[in-house]
């Protein structure tokens, strides 16, 4: 079973509660770092949410503290691709190296789209100049509204590695998050993400894991 099925939002924490977005911290069986779900209500198709996740380049414009992001190697439908991106961290701790692979899926009957993260440190040779993250799991699922709204869950849990206390990692666990979907709130309006993008998702209902139902609901 993987870490985003066993979460349970009977031991969350609603952190944060706006009118667009929903913030919850959850802690991790094994580990001292807490992992979030943030729910947010985007004015904008789903095709718009997807082509900015799809489009690498522009990752340093929104997704919190990344200083570079680069595609390493696209693979096949049922493997996905894998993506480095490189991460700030405040002074006097390291910056931070994260390696993932994502797969895509989508359920044809819904239309509801689930991009899986999972990390894979040992692709690229270690740099001394980083600490490379050794876990990550995460997920997006975007979920079709209406023509023009979507809703996007984020989960994501991350062992950073290196020497980083846990009290201070979770007291801006919800930093990621909150910043990551406002800035998305705001690119998706742009020109460029109004066309759909030709991504490879598999089909597949089975795979796509949601578990997020009674955090939409509270």
């Amino acid at each position: 079973m993987s870490l985003l099925e066993k979460i349970n939002s009977n031991t969350c924490t609603l952190r944060l509660k706006n009118d667009w977005l929903k913030i919850f911290t959850c802690p991790v069986p094994t580990s001292d770092f807490l992992s979030f779900v943030g729910i947010a209500e985007i004015d904008a198709p789903q095709h718009a949410v997807l082509s900015l996740l799809y489009d690498i380049d522009a990752a340093t414009e929104w997704v919190w503290k990344t200083r570079e992001m680069r595609l390493l190697k696209e693979l096949s439908e049922d493997e996905g691709r894998i993506v480095y991106q490189l991460v700030s961290a405040p002074w006097p701790l390291s910056d931070r190296e994260i390696i993932t692979r994502s797969q895509g899926y989508i359920n044809p009957e819904t239309s509801e789209v689930f991009i899986k993260l999972e990390s894979v440190p040992d692709f690229l040779p270690v740099n001394d100049k980083y600490v490379r993250v050794p876990q990550i799991e995460g997920a997006w699922n975007i979920l079709p509204l209406t023509e023009n709204t979507c809703r996007v869950v984020f989960r994501l849990h991350i062992e950073p590695g290196g020497e980083i206390p846990a009290w201070l990692a979770n007291i801006a666990v919800i930093d990621t998050p909150y910043h990551t979907m406002n800035n998305m709130r705001q690119m998706v309006k742009k020109e460029k993400y109004q066309t759909p993008v030709v991504a490879p998702f598999k089909k597949s209902p089975s795979e796509i894991i949601q578990n997020y139902e009674q955090f939409i609901t509270e």
